[in-house]
C-alpha cells in the first residue's frame, strides 16, 4: 500500500457515511409525512373557519333558548298570578292575561328562531365531524409514517456511527498536514479530497491529465502529496 493508500480509506469512509447522511434526511417517508402534514393543516384551516361559523350559531342558539327560558319563567309567573286569588280587579286581570298571551307569543317566537339555527347547525356539525375523521385518518398516517422514520434513521445512524469510527482509526495513518488538505479540498470539492490516478485519469474528476503534467505527477517521489492539474485534488498513484 502506497503512503497516501490510506487516504482512500478515509474517503472511502466519509463517501459512505456522506451517502447514510443523504439517506437519513431524503427518506421517502420523511416526503410523505410532509405532505401529510400539509393535508392536515388545510383540514385544520378549514376546521377553523368551520368551527367559527358553528360557535356563532351555537352562541346565538344558546342566547335564545336562555332568553326563551326566561320568558317561559315570566309566563309562568303571570300565569300563577291569575289563578292564584291574589288579583280580584278586572281590569287588572285583563292586563294579566294579555300579558300572558304576549308572553307565551314571545316564547314561542325564540323557539322557533333557536330551532332555525339548530337546523342551520346540523350541516356544519356534520363538516366538522367528516374533517374530524378525515384529520385523525391523517394523523394515524403521520403516526405511522413517524415510527418508520424513527426506526430507520436511527439504524442509519449506527451505520454512520460506524463509517466516523473507521474513518478516525484510518485518519491516524495519515500525515495530519495531508488529513488537512484533504478536508479542505473535501469541504469544496463536493465531498471528495482525494482520487485514485487511474492511468491518465483521475477518478475524482474523471478527465484525462495532459501527457506533459502527467509525467510530472508520475515522476513526483511515492510519499508526495500531488494534486489534479484538472481539478486539484490529491491524486493517489
Amino acid at each position: 500500500m502506497g503512503a497516501l493508500d490510506e487516504l482512500l480509506v478515509v474517503q472511502a469512509h466519509d463517501t459512505k457515511a456522506d451517502q447514510l447522511r443523504h439517506q437519513r434526511g431524503h427518506l421517502p417517508e420523511l416526503a410523505r409525512a410532509d405532505s401529510v402534514r400539509g393535508e392536515i393543516a388545510v383540514i385544520d384551516a378549514a376546521r377553523a373557519v368551520t368551527g367559527g361559523e358553528l360557535g356563532g350559531i351555537r352562541s346565538a342558539e344558546h342566547r335564545l333558548e336562555d332568553e326563551a327560558a326566561t320568558v317561559q319563567a315570566k309566563a309562568a309567573d303571570v300565569e300563577r298570578r291569575l289563578y292564584d286569588g291574589s288579583v280580584t280587579a278586572h281590569k287588572e286581570l285583563e292586563d294579566l292575561q294579555a300579558e300572558h298571551r304576549s308572553l307565551v307569543a314571545r316564547q314561542s317566537q325564540l323557539e322557533d328562531q333557536a330551532i332555525e339555527l339548530m337546523e342551520q347547525a346540523e350541516p356544519l356539525q356534520a363538516q366538522i365531524d367528516g374533517l374530524d375523521g378525515r384529520r385523525a385518518a391523517h394523523q394515524e398516517e403521520l403516526d405511522a409514517l413517524q415510527a418508520v422514520i424513527d426506526s430507520t434513521q436511527a439504524e442509519l445512524d449506527g451505520l454512520i456511527a460506524v463509517e466516523e469510527s473507521a474513518r478516525d482509526a484510518a485518519a491516524q495513518q495519515v500525515d495530519p498536514a495531508v488529513l488537512r488538505d484533504y478536508d479542505s479540498l473535501r469541504a469544496r470539492l463536493g465531498g471528495v479530497g482525494a482520487a485514485r490516478l487511474e492511468g491518465s485519469r483521475c477518478e475524482g474528476c474523471h478527465l484525462e491529465i495532459p501527457p506533459a503534467e502527467l509525467d510530472g505527477v508520475r515522476r513526483a517521489p511515492e510519499d508526495a502529496t500531488v494534486f489534479c492539474p484538472q481539478c486539484g485534488r490529491i491524486l493517489v498513484r
